[in-house]
């Protein structure tokens, strides 16, 4: 069978194979690849390989020294050759009918070597590759191993209180304003005697005129007192008749209740045509003791609204002005609405008595920034060399004078901490009860220092210093 060699280079690629196969003209197709090149790494690139020579009628086999190479060529199923001396015996085994001898094939066909390639790298041995792998899994541990750690040291150092006070710029707060409505009703707390019940009885009318007269339900009779009834049941009266009648007082109470023969008078237009008498006594007139609305109820209902009103109204300004910014206290001013009145008058018979006040709220505020940065200069103006202010205890009070300016009251611990750069420098890669003595003894902590090591199995605080932070306290 005829053979024919195929040299590919470096820098071909799986369409430049592809042209080089279908161009061959021979039976059996060689080809000496020296190394794996990056576009030919697949093996799928193999396959692709065999299926176009068995199209062009050829038969592929591959020469070539690289092992990852001849893996590929192995799982793909052709055959692979480490030198062409052992791909022509493998070509005449695989055809009988043609013997050619070695020597003969020798001279007539002088066997080219693979083409080196000085420029190309040799491929990494797999241990190499293994052994680079898990030094670089070793160093990013150790770097874990050295930046993870962190120590946190709560030490208390010798302090005095100090305090300073000083006046803000007004210019710089802000004036908050809110309107508020509240209501409330409370029980009745006096006493009153209330009529209750209406006096009633029979009046007996007689038309005295010359004519009938139309009597209607409401006509009114009164004693000489002036205690007034109504007739309940209208009634036509011929003239010179009598008759008599069901009659309410018109108000209700004791005091309606008159003896026999003590009405005698009718009110109204009719007073000339009729006579009225009550020949039995009107009774049923009757009063009870009544919760009452007092004074006082008024006075404690608005004084418990008003401390509710400006307790809401500094709330919801407080929420108002956020973290962002700190309230003058005594600057809560609170305008009620003069108009605003309970729903019952003084001495009127109720339970309960309601009030419904309306009211506009103000509240000064400063930015919380600026004045914790001015109460700490305070402050620090009134250290002694070698302290330090612990910012952590501040205590801050704003107040507004009778000129409307803000005053600034500051309180705080002035610390005597040397220098903590040292300190960290001194308590690299001690042990627990080592950094404990080093505080102590060097620094002149107060008490013994609470150290917390992350992770808690570390059994040293880390070694570089930007990984131990020191709280200080007085």
């Amino acid at each position: 069978m005829k053979e024919q060699l195929l040299v590919l280079d470096p820098t071909d690629d799986l369409h430049t194979v592809r042209d080089k196969i279908a161009r061959a003209q021979a039976g059996r197709l060689v080809l000496i690849w020296d190394a794996l090149e990056q576009p030919l790494r697949r093996r799928l690139d193999l396959i692709l390989m065999k299926r176009w020579a068995a199209m062009a009628g050829s038969e592929l086999a591959i020469v070539s020294t690289d092992e990852e190479i001849r893996r590929l060529a192995r799982r793909t199923g052709m055959p692979c050759h480490p030198n062409l001396t052992a791909s022509a015996l493998a070509g005449l085994s695989a055809h009988p009918s043609h013997p050619v001898s070695e020597q003969p094939f020798r001279r007539a066909h002088p066997l080219p070597k693979t083409p080196p390639h000085p420029g190309r790298p040799r491929p990494i041995p797999p241990a190499f590759r293994i052994g680079l792998f898990l030094a670089a899994i070793f160093s990013i541990a150790a770097v874990f191993l050295l930046l993870l750690p962190s120590v946190r040291v709560h030490a208390r150092f010798p302090s005095r209180p100090v305090e300073a006070a000083g006046r803000l710029d007004p210019d710089s707060c802000s004036l908050l304003n809110t309107r508020l409505t509240l209501s409330e009703r409370r029980a009745t707390s006096g006493r009153l005697l209330v009529p209750t019940a209406f006096a009633t009885g029979r009046v007996r009318l007689t038309n005295i005129s010359a004519r009938a007269l139309n009597l209607s339900a409401g006509l009114r009779v009164a004693s000489e007192s002036g205690v007034a009834f109504e007739i309940l049941d209208g009634f036509l009266l011929a003239s010179g008749k009598s008759s008599a009648f069901s009659a309410r007082a018109v108000e209700p109470g004791p005091s309606a209740n008159l003896a026999a023969g003590k009405i005698t008078r009718v009110l109204g237009p009719l007073a000339l045509s009729l006579k009225a008498e009550n020949p039995e006594p009107m009774s049923g007139g009757g009063e009870a003791w009544r919760s009452a609305v007092t004074a006082s109820d008024w006075e404690s209902l608005r004084n418990s609204l008003s401390e509710k009103i400006r307790s809401q109204a500094s709330g919801s300004l407080q929420a108002l002005a956020g973290a962002g910014r700190m309230v003058v206290e005594e600057s809560l001013h609170v305008e009620l609405d003069p108009l605003d009145e309970p729903d019952l008058p003084v001495n009127t018979p109720a339970d309960t008595v309601g009030l419904t006040l309306h009211a506009a709220a103000s509240l000064r505020a400063c930015p919380a920034d600026r004045v914790r940065l001015q109460a700490a200069e305070f402050l620090e103006s009134r250290l002694r060399p070698g302290e330090t202010l612990a910012a952590d205890n501040l205590v801050i009070l704003l107040a507004e004078n009778k000129d409307g300016g803000i005053e600034l009251t500051a309180s705080g611990m002035a610390l005597e901490i040397p220098d903590l750069q040292a300190m960290t420098l001194a308590l690299r890669l001690q042990s627990r009860a080592g950094a404990e003595s080093i505080l102590r003894d060097r620094f002149g902590v107060l008490e013994t220092a609470k150290i917390e090591i992350s992770p808690a199995w570390l059994p040293v605080l880390p070694l570089f210093p930007f990984q131990i932070r020191i709280s200080a306290a007085g």
